[in-house]
């Protein structure tokens, strides 16, 4: 089968279903696992923005909106060159990855034929689940999907019976982007919750909002995860240095004082994939250490210094 992953998620559950030599394009973003980088690239950004601050990205993408322009495309020639029998896309967000509505638009004007596509719009680990079966039947490897799900079903498991105990969860604040601040939505607040924790300013399975600092310093989480979207550690790490360090409300919260805010690698949560299991153990070490010594796979968070 030749398939064309047209976002990062699903090309992480093609591979952890052992389909990576059947991946025959990938998006821009689509860099995990490495493997994945070499693959010929079907969508572009209209718009480089690596070298962009996070208050430059986000007037783009609402002058895009204001405009009713479109985000990313695809090459139409290189999707008809490389033939796919099966095609993931998403309609879960237009910044992120390009829309399926496109996806279909162009695979009817430069296919002779019609692929099958697969569109997934995931709000919490059950949705998850449920992806990496939907695309398991339509390879034909049902048995490993099955397989997958149930491995990431009994890590989740492991750390709910390591906090039975807990009476009070912890007050969590999840930082999706940094200017403007915004909260996490989906499945984050999930996480959250089965970490022994409650996202009191997001909706679990919902999306996310534009938070205001009064409302952060209201609530004074216990913690507070900071997770820029689609962002990696390092440059994460710069972004909450230039955002947060500056601003007057930072020094206010208690996590702050008590030292008790955590980076993480933004390219993983923002997923949904597999690894969403390794953001829960994150979590749930960052807050319970004692609990949960080196539980979590190396990269995925660290303390912050900011």
């Amino acid at each position: 089968m030749r398939i064309c992953s047209l976002l990062p998620s699903a090309t992480e559950i093609l591979y952890a279903l052992g389909l990576g030599d059947q991946v025959v394009g990938v998006s821009h973003t689509c860099d995990y696992p490495a493997e994945a980088r070499s693959k010929p690239v079907v969508t572009h950004s209209l718009r480089e923005v690596s070298h962009l601050g996070s208050r430059e990205i986000d007037a783009l993408i609402q002058q895009a909106r204001a405009n009713s322009n479109p985000v990313h495309w695809i090459d139409g020639e290189l999707l008809r060159e490389l033939q796919p029998d099966l095609i993931v896309t998403q309609e879960i967000c237009q910044v992120c990855a390009i829309g399926s509505g496109s996806v279909y638009e162009t695979a009817a004007r430069v296919l002779d034929y019609q692929p099958q596509i697969i569109t997934s719009r995931p709000a919490g680990l059950e949705d998850i689940y449920q992806n990496i079966r939907t695309i398991g039947r339509a390879t034909d490897v049902s048995k490993r999907a099955d397989e997958l799900v149930r491995s990431l079903r009994s890590r989740v498991e492991w750390v709910k019976a390591g906090l039975k105990d807990i009476e009070q969860p912890q007050k969590v604040f999840c930082i999706d982007w940094l200017s403007p601040l915004r909260n996490t939505g989906q499945w984050t607040p999930e996480l959250v919750e089965l970490a022994g924790g409650v996202e009191g300013l997001a909706e679990k399975g919902g999306q996310t909002r534009e938070v205001g600092w009064q409302e952060v310093l209201d609530y004074q989480p216990d913690y507070v995860m900071v997770m820029p979207c689609a962002f990696d550690l390092e440059r994460g790490g710069q972004e909450a240095r230039d955002h947060l360090s500056s601003t007057p409300e930072w020094p206010a919260l208690e996590a702050v004082r008590r030292s008790q805010v955590y980076l993480f690698d933004g390219l993983i949560p923002s997923r949904h994939g597999p690894r969403v299991v390794d953001v829960l153990e994150g979590l749930a070490e960052a807050m319970y250490p004692e609990r949960f010594p080196g539980l979590t796979s190396p990269g995925v968070f660290q303390k912050a210094d900011f």
